[in-house]
C-alpha cells in the first residue's frame, strides 16, 4: 500500500521556492526576445491585450502604461487587424494551442512585418477561455531573404530558360547547316546519300520501283569565267531552288560536289523519270538566272537509270545514272540520256 508522507519543506520554504520561481519567470519575461504576451477573453468576444513583456512594448514603440489593458483592435492597425482577430477566435473556440503566421503593421508604423506566432489558451474554472498566452517571432529577415532567394532563383530560371532556347536555337541550326548544302539548300552530300540508301531499302522491302537522276550544269565553269565566282553562287543558289520546285515532296536531292546534283525519284519507273528529267531541263533553260541588271543562260544534263537488280547499293545505281549524264554531255547538253540496264525490279 502506497504511504504519503508529510513535506520536510516549511511555508517558509514553500515561499522561498515561490520567489525563486517568480524570480526565474520574471527574468524570463524581461529578457526574452520575442515577443510575449496575454490577452483576456471578454464575454463579447473582445480581446484585451493585458501585458506584453519589454520587446513587444519595444517593438509598438509606447511604454508599458499605453499597452497594458488595451484592446487588441487599437494596436493592431490596418486591413491586418480582422486577420489578427479571427486567430485568436479560431483559438478560442478550438480550445488547444494555435500557431500560425501573420503579417501586418504595428500603431503608427507602415512598415510591414512577418510573425510567427503561438497561442495557448487558459481556461477558467467554468471551462471557458479566459486567456491567451501569445508568443510571437519575428520572421521578417528570414521571409525577406526567402523572397530574395527566390526572385533570384526565378532569374536564374529565366537566365536558364533564355540559355536553354539559344542552345536550342544553336543546335537546330548546326542540325539545319550539317543536313543541308549551305549554298543551293538540297540536302548535303551525305545526308543525301544516307537517306538515299533508306529508300533504296524500303524499295527492296515493297518491291516498288525508284529512280535516280544525276545531272550537271552545262559549261559552269565558263560562267565562273565570265562573270565571276559570285554569280558562279547566284546560279548555283537559283538553280537549287529551281530544281527543288519541280520536285515532288517525298523525292530527294542532293548536291553532290560542283555543279553537280543527284535525284532519287522513289516509286517512279524510267518513263516517269524521264518525265521528270525533261520537266528539270526546261525549268532551267528557259529561264535565264538574273544577276546585276543581266541575264545569264544556263541549260543542264541529265542521266537517268531505273534500280536494276544488278544495283547492289545506291552508288551503283548512281554510277548507272551518272554513265548516262557523260552520254547526255556528249550528245550535245541540254537534253537527258536513259541508262541501260537489266534485270528490273518488278512491281
Amino acid at each position: 500500500m502506497l504511504q504519503f508522507c508529510p513535506s520536510p519543506v516549511s511555508p517558509a520554504g514553500w515561499a522561498e521556492i515561490l520567489r525563486d520561481h517568480l524570480s526565474v519567470f520574471e527574468s524570463l519575461w524581461q529578457e526574452f526576445p520575442d515577443h510575449i504576451f496575454l490577452v483576456s477573453c471578454t464575454a463579447d468576444g473582445d480581446f484585451i491585450l493585458e501585458d506584453c513583456n519589454p520587446a513587444l512594448q519595444s517593438y509598438i514603440g509606447l511604454p508599458a502604461g499605453k499597452t497594458r489593458h488595451r484592446p487588441v483592435r487599437e494596436l493592431v492597425a490596418g486591413p491586418y487587424q480582422e486577420t489578427v482577430l479571427e486567430r485568436y477566435r479560431q483559438c478560442v473556440s478550438s480550445g488547444k494551442p494555435y500557431t500560425y503566421e501573420e503579417t501586418g503593421t504595428v500603431t503608427d508604423s507602415d512598415a510591414v512585418h512577418h510573425w510567427m506566432t503561438l497561442l495557448v489558451p487558459a481556461h477558467g474554472p467554468d471551462g471557458r477561455v479566459r486567456f491567451l498566452l501569445g508568443i510571437s517571432r519575428d520572421v521578417t529577415a528570414l521571409r525577406q531573404a526567402q523572397e530574395v532567394l527566390r526572385r533570384e532563383n526565378e532569374l536564374l530560371e529565366q537566365r536558364v530558360a533564355l540559355r536553354t532556347a539559344e542552345l536550342e536555337m544553336a543546335n537546330a541550326q548546326l542540325r539545319q547547316m550539317a543536313m543541308y548544302d549551305s549554298l543551293t539548300g538540297v540536302y548535303s552530300r551525305g545526308v543525301f546519300f544516307e537517306l538515299a540508301s533508306e529508300a533504296l531499302a524500303l524499295t527492296r522491302q515493297e518491291c516498288a520501283p525508284l529512280s535516280a537522276l544525276m545531272l550537271d550544269i552545262d559549261f559552269f565553269k565558263k560562267v565562273n569565267d565570265t562573270w565571276g565566282h559570285a554569280a558562279g553562287d547566284q546560279v548555283l543558289r537559283l538553280a537549287g531552288r529551281r530544281l527543288r520546285e519541280q520536285l515532288r515532296g517525298s523525292d530527294i536531292i542532293g548536291r553532290c560536289g560542283g555543279e553537280e546534283f543527284a535525284v532519287i525519284l522513289p516509286r517512279q519507273q524510267a518513263d516517269r523519270a524521264c518525265a521528270v528529267a525533261q520537266q528539270l531541263c526546261d525549268a532551267m533553260c528557259t529561264r535565264p538566272f538574273p544577276w546585276e541588271g543581266q541575264q545569264i543562260a544556263c541549260s543542264i544534263s541529265i542521266g537517268v537509270a531505273e534500280l536494276s537488280r544488278e544495283d547492289e547499293s545506291i552508288e551503283k545505281l548512281l554510277h548507272r545514272a551518272d554513265l548516262a549524264l557523260l552520254q547526255a554531255k556528249g550528245d550535245g547538253r541540254n537534253c537527258y540520256r536513259l541508262a541501260s540496264g537489266s534485270d528490273l525490279v518488278a512491281l
